[in-house]
């Protein structure tokens, strides 16, 4: 199983670039069943947020629902051990809810992450990947 941040899931809704593109298609193998993920129940709060801001908040509630209603996607609690976990991440550089999602992937035996977000290399335990990579080795 990957982990997706919650980045992965913006970019496929609101970019028109290569980057974008490469989300959708990701999003689309999940879908189709060719890739197993998972994420967060913390993702849909970031995602509703960053499309509030990129696009309108009805449109991010929506994204949310749509999110939410996949049956491709495991969704995996946050709990205590998640967020004692995520201060040893805080630690070596990681922002809060970064470090959330560092400690869940941990703590549920998930060592890929697909991200443009390069913090996470910062965690010796993860492979970072961003979609471009990810895609180009499946």
């Amino acid at each position: 199983m990957i982990y997706l941040d919650a980045n992965i899931f913006v970019h496929a809704m609101i970019e028109n670039s290569a980057i974008g593109n490469s989300c959708r298609k990701l999003m689309s193998k999940i879908d189709d069943g060719e890739l197993i993920a998972g994420t967060s129940l913390l993702t849909v709060d970031e995602v509703v947020w960053a499309i509030k801001r990129h696009v309108g908040y009805k449109e991010g509630i929506e994204y949310g629902k749509k999110i939410l209603k996949s049956s491709s996607l495991s969704f995996l609690p946050i709990n205590r051990s998640e967020v004692l976990k995520s201060f040893n991440m805080m630690e070596i550089g990681l922002r809060p809810r970064d470090a959330l999602h560092a400690a869940t992937c941990l703590n549920y035996g998930i060592f890929s992450i697909l991200t443009t977000d390069p913090d996470f290399k910062k965690v010796n335990e993860l492979d970072v990947f961003s979609p471009e990579e990810f895609l180009k080795r499946i």
